[in-house]
């Protein structure tokens, strides 16, 4: 999948707002995460398997 392919996925079907993925590891607000991922994605200059937010 393209990082477009990704954002297309969830936009349509968004997460929900709040996930405790691990006892350490909270997303307190998945929008804005997927947002800095997007923009990590995008602006990341090598390749895509090797981008820390892919």
């Amino acid at each position: 999948m393209t990082h477009e392919e990704i954002k297309r996925y969830f936009e349509s079907t968004p997460p929900p707002l709040e996930v405790n993925w691990k006892p350490w590891a909270k997303i307190s607000d998945t929008q804005l995460f997927l947002r800095s991922c997007y923009t990590g994605i995008y602006n990341y200059n090598g390749p895509l398997e090797m981008c820390p937010a892919w």
